[in-house]
């Protein structure tokens, strides 16, 4: 039973922050929207070009390669770090916790089930897990920082 809920965790649970995003951004007024899709568009693209980097500069090899076993899940024998699934998932959740903590709150504990999940199913590594779940953070903070600097609120305006 453990296993069919890791498999489910580590293949198909990454839909669900997914899900829930869009119909967040759909409820919430027009004005926060923009603000949501700015900082969303902003993140990504340092998420992704820091997911790059790292991938360059770090190698680690995953843990069905290293210790030689047959994952649970299918995953070609390439670089682990950091766990992309970790990632994009905690990604929408820091978004979306800047805007609604309790639902980003909710959101982090989804990514961690899977990234916990996608390591009992040997894919990945806990540092993989950790690097991949700070760098959204982090990411998503200096977007915050940028747009804050380069397209101020309304009311921090002078």
């Amino acid at each position: 039973m453990v296993q069919i809920l890791a498999i489910f965790g580590a293949k198909y649970l990454f839909i669900l922050p997914l899900v829930i995003f869009v119909i967040y951004v759909f409820k919430i007024p027009r004005f926060l929207q923009k603000r949501v899709l700015v900082l969303s568009a902003i993140s990504s693209v340092l998420t992704f070009l820091a997911v790059f980097l790292l991938g360059i500069l770090y190698y680690n090899p995953r843990p069905f390669m290293v210790l030689g076993f047959d994952p649970l899940v299918f995953h070609i024998p390439d670089n682990g770090f950091p766990s992309e699934h970790a990632v994009y998932t905690a990604l929408i959740a820091s978004i979306v916790y800047s805007f609604n903590p309790k639902a980003g709150t909710f959101l982090f504990f989804v990514s961690i089930i899977i990234s916990l999940s996608r390591v009992y199913a040997g894919v990945h590594h806990i540092v993989d897990i950790i690097a991949g779940i700070l760098l959204a953070i982090v990411m998503t903070y200096l977007a915050q920082i940028i747009i804050e600097k380069f397209f101020p609120s309304p009311q921090k305006q002078g």
